[in-house]
This record gives structure tokens, C-alpha cells and sequence, in this order.
């Protein structure tokens, strides 16, 4: 009879993992899917581009959630299957990341301020994607994922695998390169 009742036991234990991992990827996925979307889009210029990566991601993470949950940091795992995808993408097709042309779609955001505030807006969020793709990918990451993306430091810090201070340090010193290029 103690051999069922184990047997049983671990069944149970077994069932609930699996309902726990289910439940831990799918608040994953809502935590990061329009983000990463957004991301993407951000790189390829393409939204059905983005999308369909986003999606392939999400599927692969779906199939080895298990796995990633055994890393020391699932989100970071997660970003550089992410990463891997967008950089796959760009390069079957021989681009570069579209980064630079995001600033022109901020031309079409309904802002309050006069028009020449907003061309100004314009020619500065143009000026800081250009600078910003010449910078080193993690700090290039830093910044898009703060500024552009609108992710909280930690989250950056959790997607990237480092701490929030290095975060900080990679935003500040990704900063003051764009700000004198």
C-alpha cells in the first residue's frame, strides 16, 4: 500500500509542477510579448516582422519553458533567444536594425505643444536613435529598453542577466556617448 500512496503522491507533485509552469509562462509571456514586440518592431522596421518573430520566440520558449526555468536567470535566457531571433532576421536579410528610422515615427504622435517643438522633438529623438546604434549592443540595449521600450531598470537588469547598478552605469554611459557624438 506504501508503494501506491508514493506513487500517487508523486503524480500529484507532478501534475502541480506542470500546472505551476504553465501558469509561469503564460505571465511571462503577458509580462513581455508587447514589449518585445515593440522591441522588434524597433529593430526591423517591420511590424508583421515583429510580430512573427515575437511569436517564434514565444513558441520556443513555450516548448523548453522548463529549461529556461533551470537557468540562474530565465528572463535573460529568454532575451538572448529573443536577441538571437531579431539578429537571425536582420541578417537573412542582410540589414542592419532599424533603430534610426524608429525617430520618424514620433513625427506622427499627437504631441501639445506647438509644431516647431515638435519637429525639434523630431530632430532629437532622430539624433539619439542614430547615436545610440553606434554604441556598444549592451549599452545599446540599455537605452532602448529604458527609453524606448519603457522597461523599469530592474527589468532591464533582469532581461540582460546584471545587476540594476550596471543598468544604471550602462544607461549613464551610454548617455554621455550619444550626448557628445
Amino acid at each position: 500500500m506504501t508503494g501506491e500512496r508514493e506513487r500517487l503522491l508523486l503524480v500529484r507533485t507532478r501534475r502541480r509542477r506542470a500546472a505551476i509552469t504553465v501558469v509561469a509562462y503564460a505571465a511571462f509571456r503577458e509580462l513581455h510579448a508587447r514589449r518585445w514586440r515593440a522591441y522588434a518592431h524597433v529593430h526591423t522596421g517591420d511590424r508583421k516582422a515583429a510580430e512573427e518573430i515575437t511569436e517564434a520566440v514565444f513558441e520556443q520558449l513555450r516548448v523548453r519553458w522548463a529549461y529556461v526555468l533551470r537557468q540562474p536567470s530565465a528572463e535573460s535566457c529568454a532575451w538572448s533567444v529573443f536577441k538571437r531571433h531579431v539578429a537571425d532576421w536582420l541578417a537573412a536579410r542582410g540589414r542592419d536594425s532599424a533603430l534610426a528610422a524608429a525617430a520618424f515615427g514620433c513625427v506622427t504622435r499627437p504631441l501639445p505643444r506647438a509644431c516647431r517643438q515638435r519637429f525639434e522633438l523630431l530632430e532629437n529623438r532622430m539624433a539619439l536613435y542614430t547615436a545610440i546604434t553606434r554604441l556598444p549592443e549592451r549599452q545599446c540595449d540599455a537605452l532602448v529598453l529604458t527609453y524606448v521600450i519603457g522597461y523599469r531598470p530592474g527589468q532591464v537588469a533582469d532581461l540582460l542577466g546584471v545587476d540594476e547598478a550596471a543598468v544604471r552605469r550602462l544607461v549613464a554611459v551610454g548617455s554621455d556617448r550619444w550626448r557628445t557624438s
